[in-house]
């Protein structure tokens, strides 16, 4: 599972948009869009800073080899 579908999926389950994420994080809401699109060449602090805005661990987030990465309860 590609980190950029997986933020995505969370943001979205969230009932975020792409503003209010982006706020959340202190970042422009372009910004967060290039990285929702290319999160895989993000830094370290931006994923910390994201995991952040969307409630979930670091390890949640980048986990993206792990099948059932949308469970709603970790949500």
């Amino acid at each position: 599972m590609l980190l950029t579908y997986r933020l995505r999926k969370i943001r979205e389950l969230k009932k975020l948009s792409q503003e209010d994420a982006a706020f959340n994080c202190g970042i422009s809401s372009s910004a967060y869009g290039q990285i929702e699109r290319n999160a895989e060449k993000s830094t370290y602090e931006t994923l910390c800073k994201i995991s952040r805005a969307l409630d979930v661990s670091i390890h949640f987030l980048v986990d993206i080899n792990n099948p059932s990465f949308i469970d709603k309860n970790k949500l």
